[in-house]
């Protein structure tokens, strides 16, 4: 049985049981991994319509352990130019552990900027893809990617990214710590946290239920990301929230090193091709008190926003050099699971044009 939701789009057919290694999905099927419905900040009405693209389905309870064999090993957290000057003018933390609040300086990846000068002119991890067949993963020239489990099942062309999705097990104190010491174990350096806690069909946490959880994530050895929630009003209410919380604990047990975020386009002229709607979004997120780095773990054009395949392209490539002007924006993973979005074809397993400039675009910055 699959231990995560479920996004069923029309015309694809679900493979079997992706996350437990029964097989992979491809580009012809929907992952059996989620995301969650989403109405991308292209609107401020958070009761939008429901998605035309997608049905959710909340997973089952249980959460996977993490796959220690053969699981790859993020990059270190490395800190770039721009974050060397900006640690001339501010005091950094001693360690990721210590950046709870404030305006602390931040390293590319999210931990405190106290990387030596051999860390500073290293290239950081930028593109990713959230959830592939793991044979397509090479052939996009990613730098990284996540799955929403603890672990790549046995995939290890391309270095993970392990989640904590929010399952029942994992709203418990002990369950996270345990699967976070889990990750460090398995060699893993950083740990996204709840998915869509403000979607009831996705973790669905209160905020004070995941600030009461958030000690357990504070493990010294991995730079720990926020809870992604939706890129609507929705989403946004529950982390400018949380963060509020965050950064005021004088205790240091609450930690985010960075904040990880969605954004889909749904109404028509949301995937613009200056990708002025998701810049928006970023921006809402830059506000956020303490300076953080930022995660687009999940993006893409749904519904109306997505009219044909040249248009999805078009927005690809205007957001990324939006991206250029957003120097907090270290990392980003694109969901290819919706009409128009899919980087490889269902026939043959070939590039559509959009993965093709995907697999073009720089993996690390």
């Amino acid at each position: 049985m699959n231990n995560t939701p479920v996004r069923l789009a029309p015309c694809l057919p679900i493979l079997c049981g992706l996350l437990n290694g029964a097989c992979q999905a491809s580009a012809s099927s929907t992952p059996a991994f989620d995301t969650g419905s989403d109405d991308g900040g292209s609107s401020d009405d958070a009761s939008a319509a429901p998605a035309a693209d997608a049905t959710e389905m909340p997973g089952a309870d249980g959460a996977a352990t993490a796959d220690v064999t053969g699981s790859s090993i993020l990059d270190g957290p490395v800190a770039s130019a721009e974050d060397a000057t900006t640690a001339d003018s501010a005091t950094a933390a001693s360690d990721a552990g210590s950046a709870t609040g404030g305006d602390a300086t931040f390293s590319k990846d999210g931990a405190a900027a106290d990387a030596t000068a051999t860390d500073a002119s290293a290239a950081s991890p930028f593109k990713g893809v959230a959830g592939s067949d793991c044979a397509e993963l090479p052939t996009l020239n990613l730098s990284w990617w996540y799955d929403w489990e603890t672990g790549p099942t046995g995939c290890t062309s391309t270095p993970f990214v392990p989640m904590i999705w929010g399952h029942t097990s994992e709203q418990t104190a002990a369950g996270i710590t345990g699967e976070v010491s889990a990750a460090v174990a398995a060699g893993y350096k950083y740990v996204l946290g709840f998915n869509e806690p403000d979607n009831a069909s996705q973790s669905s946490i209160p905020v004070a239920t995941a600030i009461s959880l958030w000690p357990s994530f504070n493990n010294p050895a991995v730079v720990v990301g926020s809870p992604a929630t939706q890129g609507n009003a929705t989403g946004l209410a529950w982390i400018q929230s949380f963060m509020s919380q965050v950064n005021a604990d004088a205790t240091g047990k609450l930690r985010v090193d960075f904040i990880a975020t969605h954004w889909y386009g749904w109404d028509s002229g949301a995937c613009d091709p200056a990708a002025n709607t998701l810049q928006s979004w970023i921006e809402g997120i830059e506000a956020i008190p303490g300076n953080r780095p930022i995660w687009l773990t999940e993006w893409g054009c749904m519904n109306q926003s997505n009219p044909s395949a040249a248009a999805v392209q078009a927005f690809y490539a205007g957001a990324l050099a939006m991206f250029a002007k957003h120097p907090r924006l270290v990392r980003y993973a694109w969901y290819q699971w919706n009409t128009y979005n899919e980087l490889v074809n269902v026939d043959g397993g070939a590039l559509t044009p959009l993965g093709a400039a995907y697999s073009s675009a720089p993996a690390f910055h």
